[in-house]
């Protein structure tokens, strides 16, 4: 019944919608009631003043949310031509402002960056139209699906690691949610959509216990980002990085795992639908022979997207030197990454034959059964 899941996945996306927004005791710049961030749009550009090597703009900005909702406030804008990411602003931008305040009057404001919500508004809308447009229903499935698994993580996954739960147990608890709402939407059969979560779930914690393995081997402790070192100064300096670390590696396996699980148990169905009578021996072999044809691809990709990622600072390592280039990419930041990649790419390869031997395992001991047993449903 297709459309009562589409239905009840529609609630569950309000009813995560209406959740209390994440919020914490602290804030991490400092008391919220003395700085804060604001967005609001540039309503003009008072006055420029050249210095020797940048450009200071003092603008005039109408803040649109927040306790000064509806003033105008005055903010510099700072610009170096030698600054990457620094920019002029013009009226009628975008733009998000730090307000410094003192007894509830500001003080001081700045120009941090541009507001881009309706520029990645647009365009997430225009890839929703993709794929809508290229897989109709199942693309809505699909999209269904990935909105309440990233709702989900937006207001109850990390507010919960955020007020002190165990990352490695709500990491786990986000790749169930995940992997039940995407195959549930996506598969139009019970017996697809319970192979199919359990490779998933299988792949990933495959994906866990090379990370968990690969850390002790490469003595890490999760530090990964520049971002830890402000966590110290914050109310989330009790979170464990390296638990954060093994939650970051499944969820990252996730989609990835999903999509081979998916993929070998629609062929494993497919090929019972072919041949009823088909034995276990035969049907492994030939989910495993698929398989290796997607391991010839699929081990690249999460490889390959971590380079994407990455590719400035692979350019800036290859232009500092041999010594330096070699002391950074042995490093605790580099060298957690590498490891997050290769273990979310070893839960992928091992989803394969995992998922095999389960898909043909339960199709094979249904003897004489054709396509009365398993027919599609459109």
């Amino acid at each position: 019944m297709p459309w009562i899941k589409r239905i009840i996945a529609i609630v569950l996306i309000v009813l995560l919608w209406q959740a209390p927004s994440f919020s914490m005791s602290g804030s991490i710049t400092g008391d919220e009631q003395q700085e804060a961030f604001y967005r609001g749009s540039v309503e003009a550009v008072e006055q420029v003043l050249p210095q020797e090597s940048s450009t200071i703009q003092l603008v005039s900005v109408k803040i649109s949310e927040g306790p000064l909702k509806g003033q105008v406030i005055y903010a510099q804008n700072i610009y170096e031509s030698s600054m990457y990411g620094s920019f002029l602003v013009s009226p009628g931008d975008k733009v998000f402002v730090y307000v410094i305040m003192d007894n509830g009057k500001v003080t001081d404001a700045y120009i941090q960056d541009l507001d881009r919500l309706s520029g990645t508004i647009s365009t997430v809308l225009i890839f929703s139209l993709i794929v809508l447009l290229i897989a109709h229903l199942k693309g809505l499935d699909a999209l269904l699906g990935l909105f309440l698994t990233g709702l989900f993580m937006w207001k109850m996954s990390i507010p919960m690691i955020a007020h002190g739960e165990n990352p490695l147990a709500v990491g786990i608890l986000t790749v169930i949610v995940g992997t039940v709402a995407t195959i549930t939407l996506v598969m139009d059969s019970l017996d697809k959509i319970m192979l199919s979560s359990a490779g998933t779930v299988l792949g990933v914690v495959s994906a866990y216990v090379f990370g968990l393995v690969a850390a002790k081997m490469t003595s890490i402790h999760g530090i990964t980002s520049e971002i830890f070192s402000f966590f110290q100064f914050s109310a989330l300096k009790n979170v464990n990085a390296l638990t954060l670390f093994f939650s970051a590696i499944m969820i990252a396996a996730l989609g990835a795992v999903m999509d081979v699980a998916v993929s070998i148990v629609s062929a494993a169905r497919e090929l019972k639908l072919q041949n009823p009578d088909i034995k276990f021996l035969a049907l492994f072999s030939s989910l495993t022979r698929i398989g290796r044809d997607m391991i010839g691809t699929m081990v690249n990709t999460l490889i390959f997207a971590y380079a994407g990622s990455e590719l400035g600072l692979l350019v800036y390592l290859y232009s500092s030197g041999e010594n330096t280039a070699f002391k950074y990419i042995t490093g605790e930041f580099f060298v957690g990454d590498v490891v997050r990649a290769l273990s979310a790419s070893a839960g992928l390869i091992l989803t394969i034959p995992l998922t095999a031997l389960m898909a043909s395992l339960f199709y094979a001991k249904h003897k004489g059964v054709g396509r009365e047993k398993f027919k599609h449903v459109d």
